[in-house]
């Protein structure tokens, strides 16, 4: 049983740091693409930065702490990058690949996010019944009557 959750626990970091390299990148190739690829024509880069990059700083603290609510809801924020990806490939095809970076960097996050949310919470379950059975086994027989 415990080969079983040290398995899981292997599982379950290789899927933090996917969603951590994941977002890590994504932070990298927006800053480049909004500094020095793409900088706006009507707006102060400072603007736009806060605009596109704002919100993915908010997940960084639970990202970094473990936080399973962090990692549920930050796979959703990777969708509206994936997106905004897909369309700077169509956007401006002379730096296509600045938008595939971004698109593939959502991606490993995204599926970084629910890989950690689901094995997160099938070894919980796993834990929670060890932990019924230890209870159960350790009951005098005063106890169970």
């Amino acid at each position: 049983m415990t080969e079983n959750l040290t398995e899981e626990s292997e599982k379950l970091r290789f899927a933090q740091n996917l969603a951590l390299v994941g977002y890590f990148s994504l932070f990298i190739i927006l800053m480049i693409n909004i500094v020095w690829l793409i900088p706006s024509k009507h707006f102060p880069i400072a603007l736009v930065l806060i605009v596109i990059a704002g919100p993915l700083v908010l997940p960084m603290r639970g990202l970094l702490r473990n936080k399973l609510y962090t990692y549920q809801w930050a796979s959703f924020l990777s969708l509206a990058y994936f997106a905004h990806g897909i369309s700077e490939i169509s956007a401006y095809p002379d730096i296509w690949y600045a938008g595939l970076i971004e698109t593939l960097s959502s991606f490993m996050m995204y599926s970084g996010c629910v890989m950690y949310a689901r094995i997160f919470k099938k070894k919980f379950k796993q834990q929670v019944k060890e932990e019924a059975v230890k209870q159960q086994a350790n009951k005098t027989p005063e106890d169970k009557t």
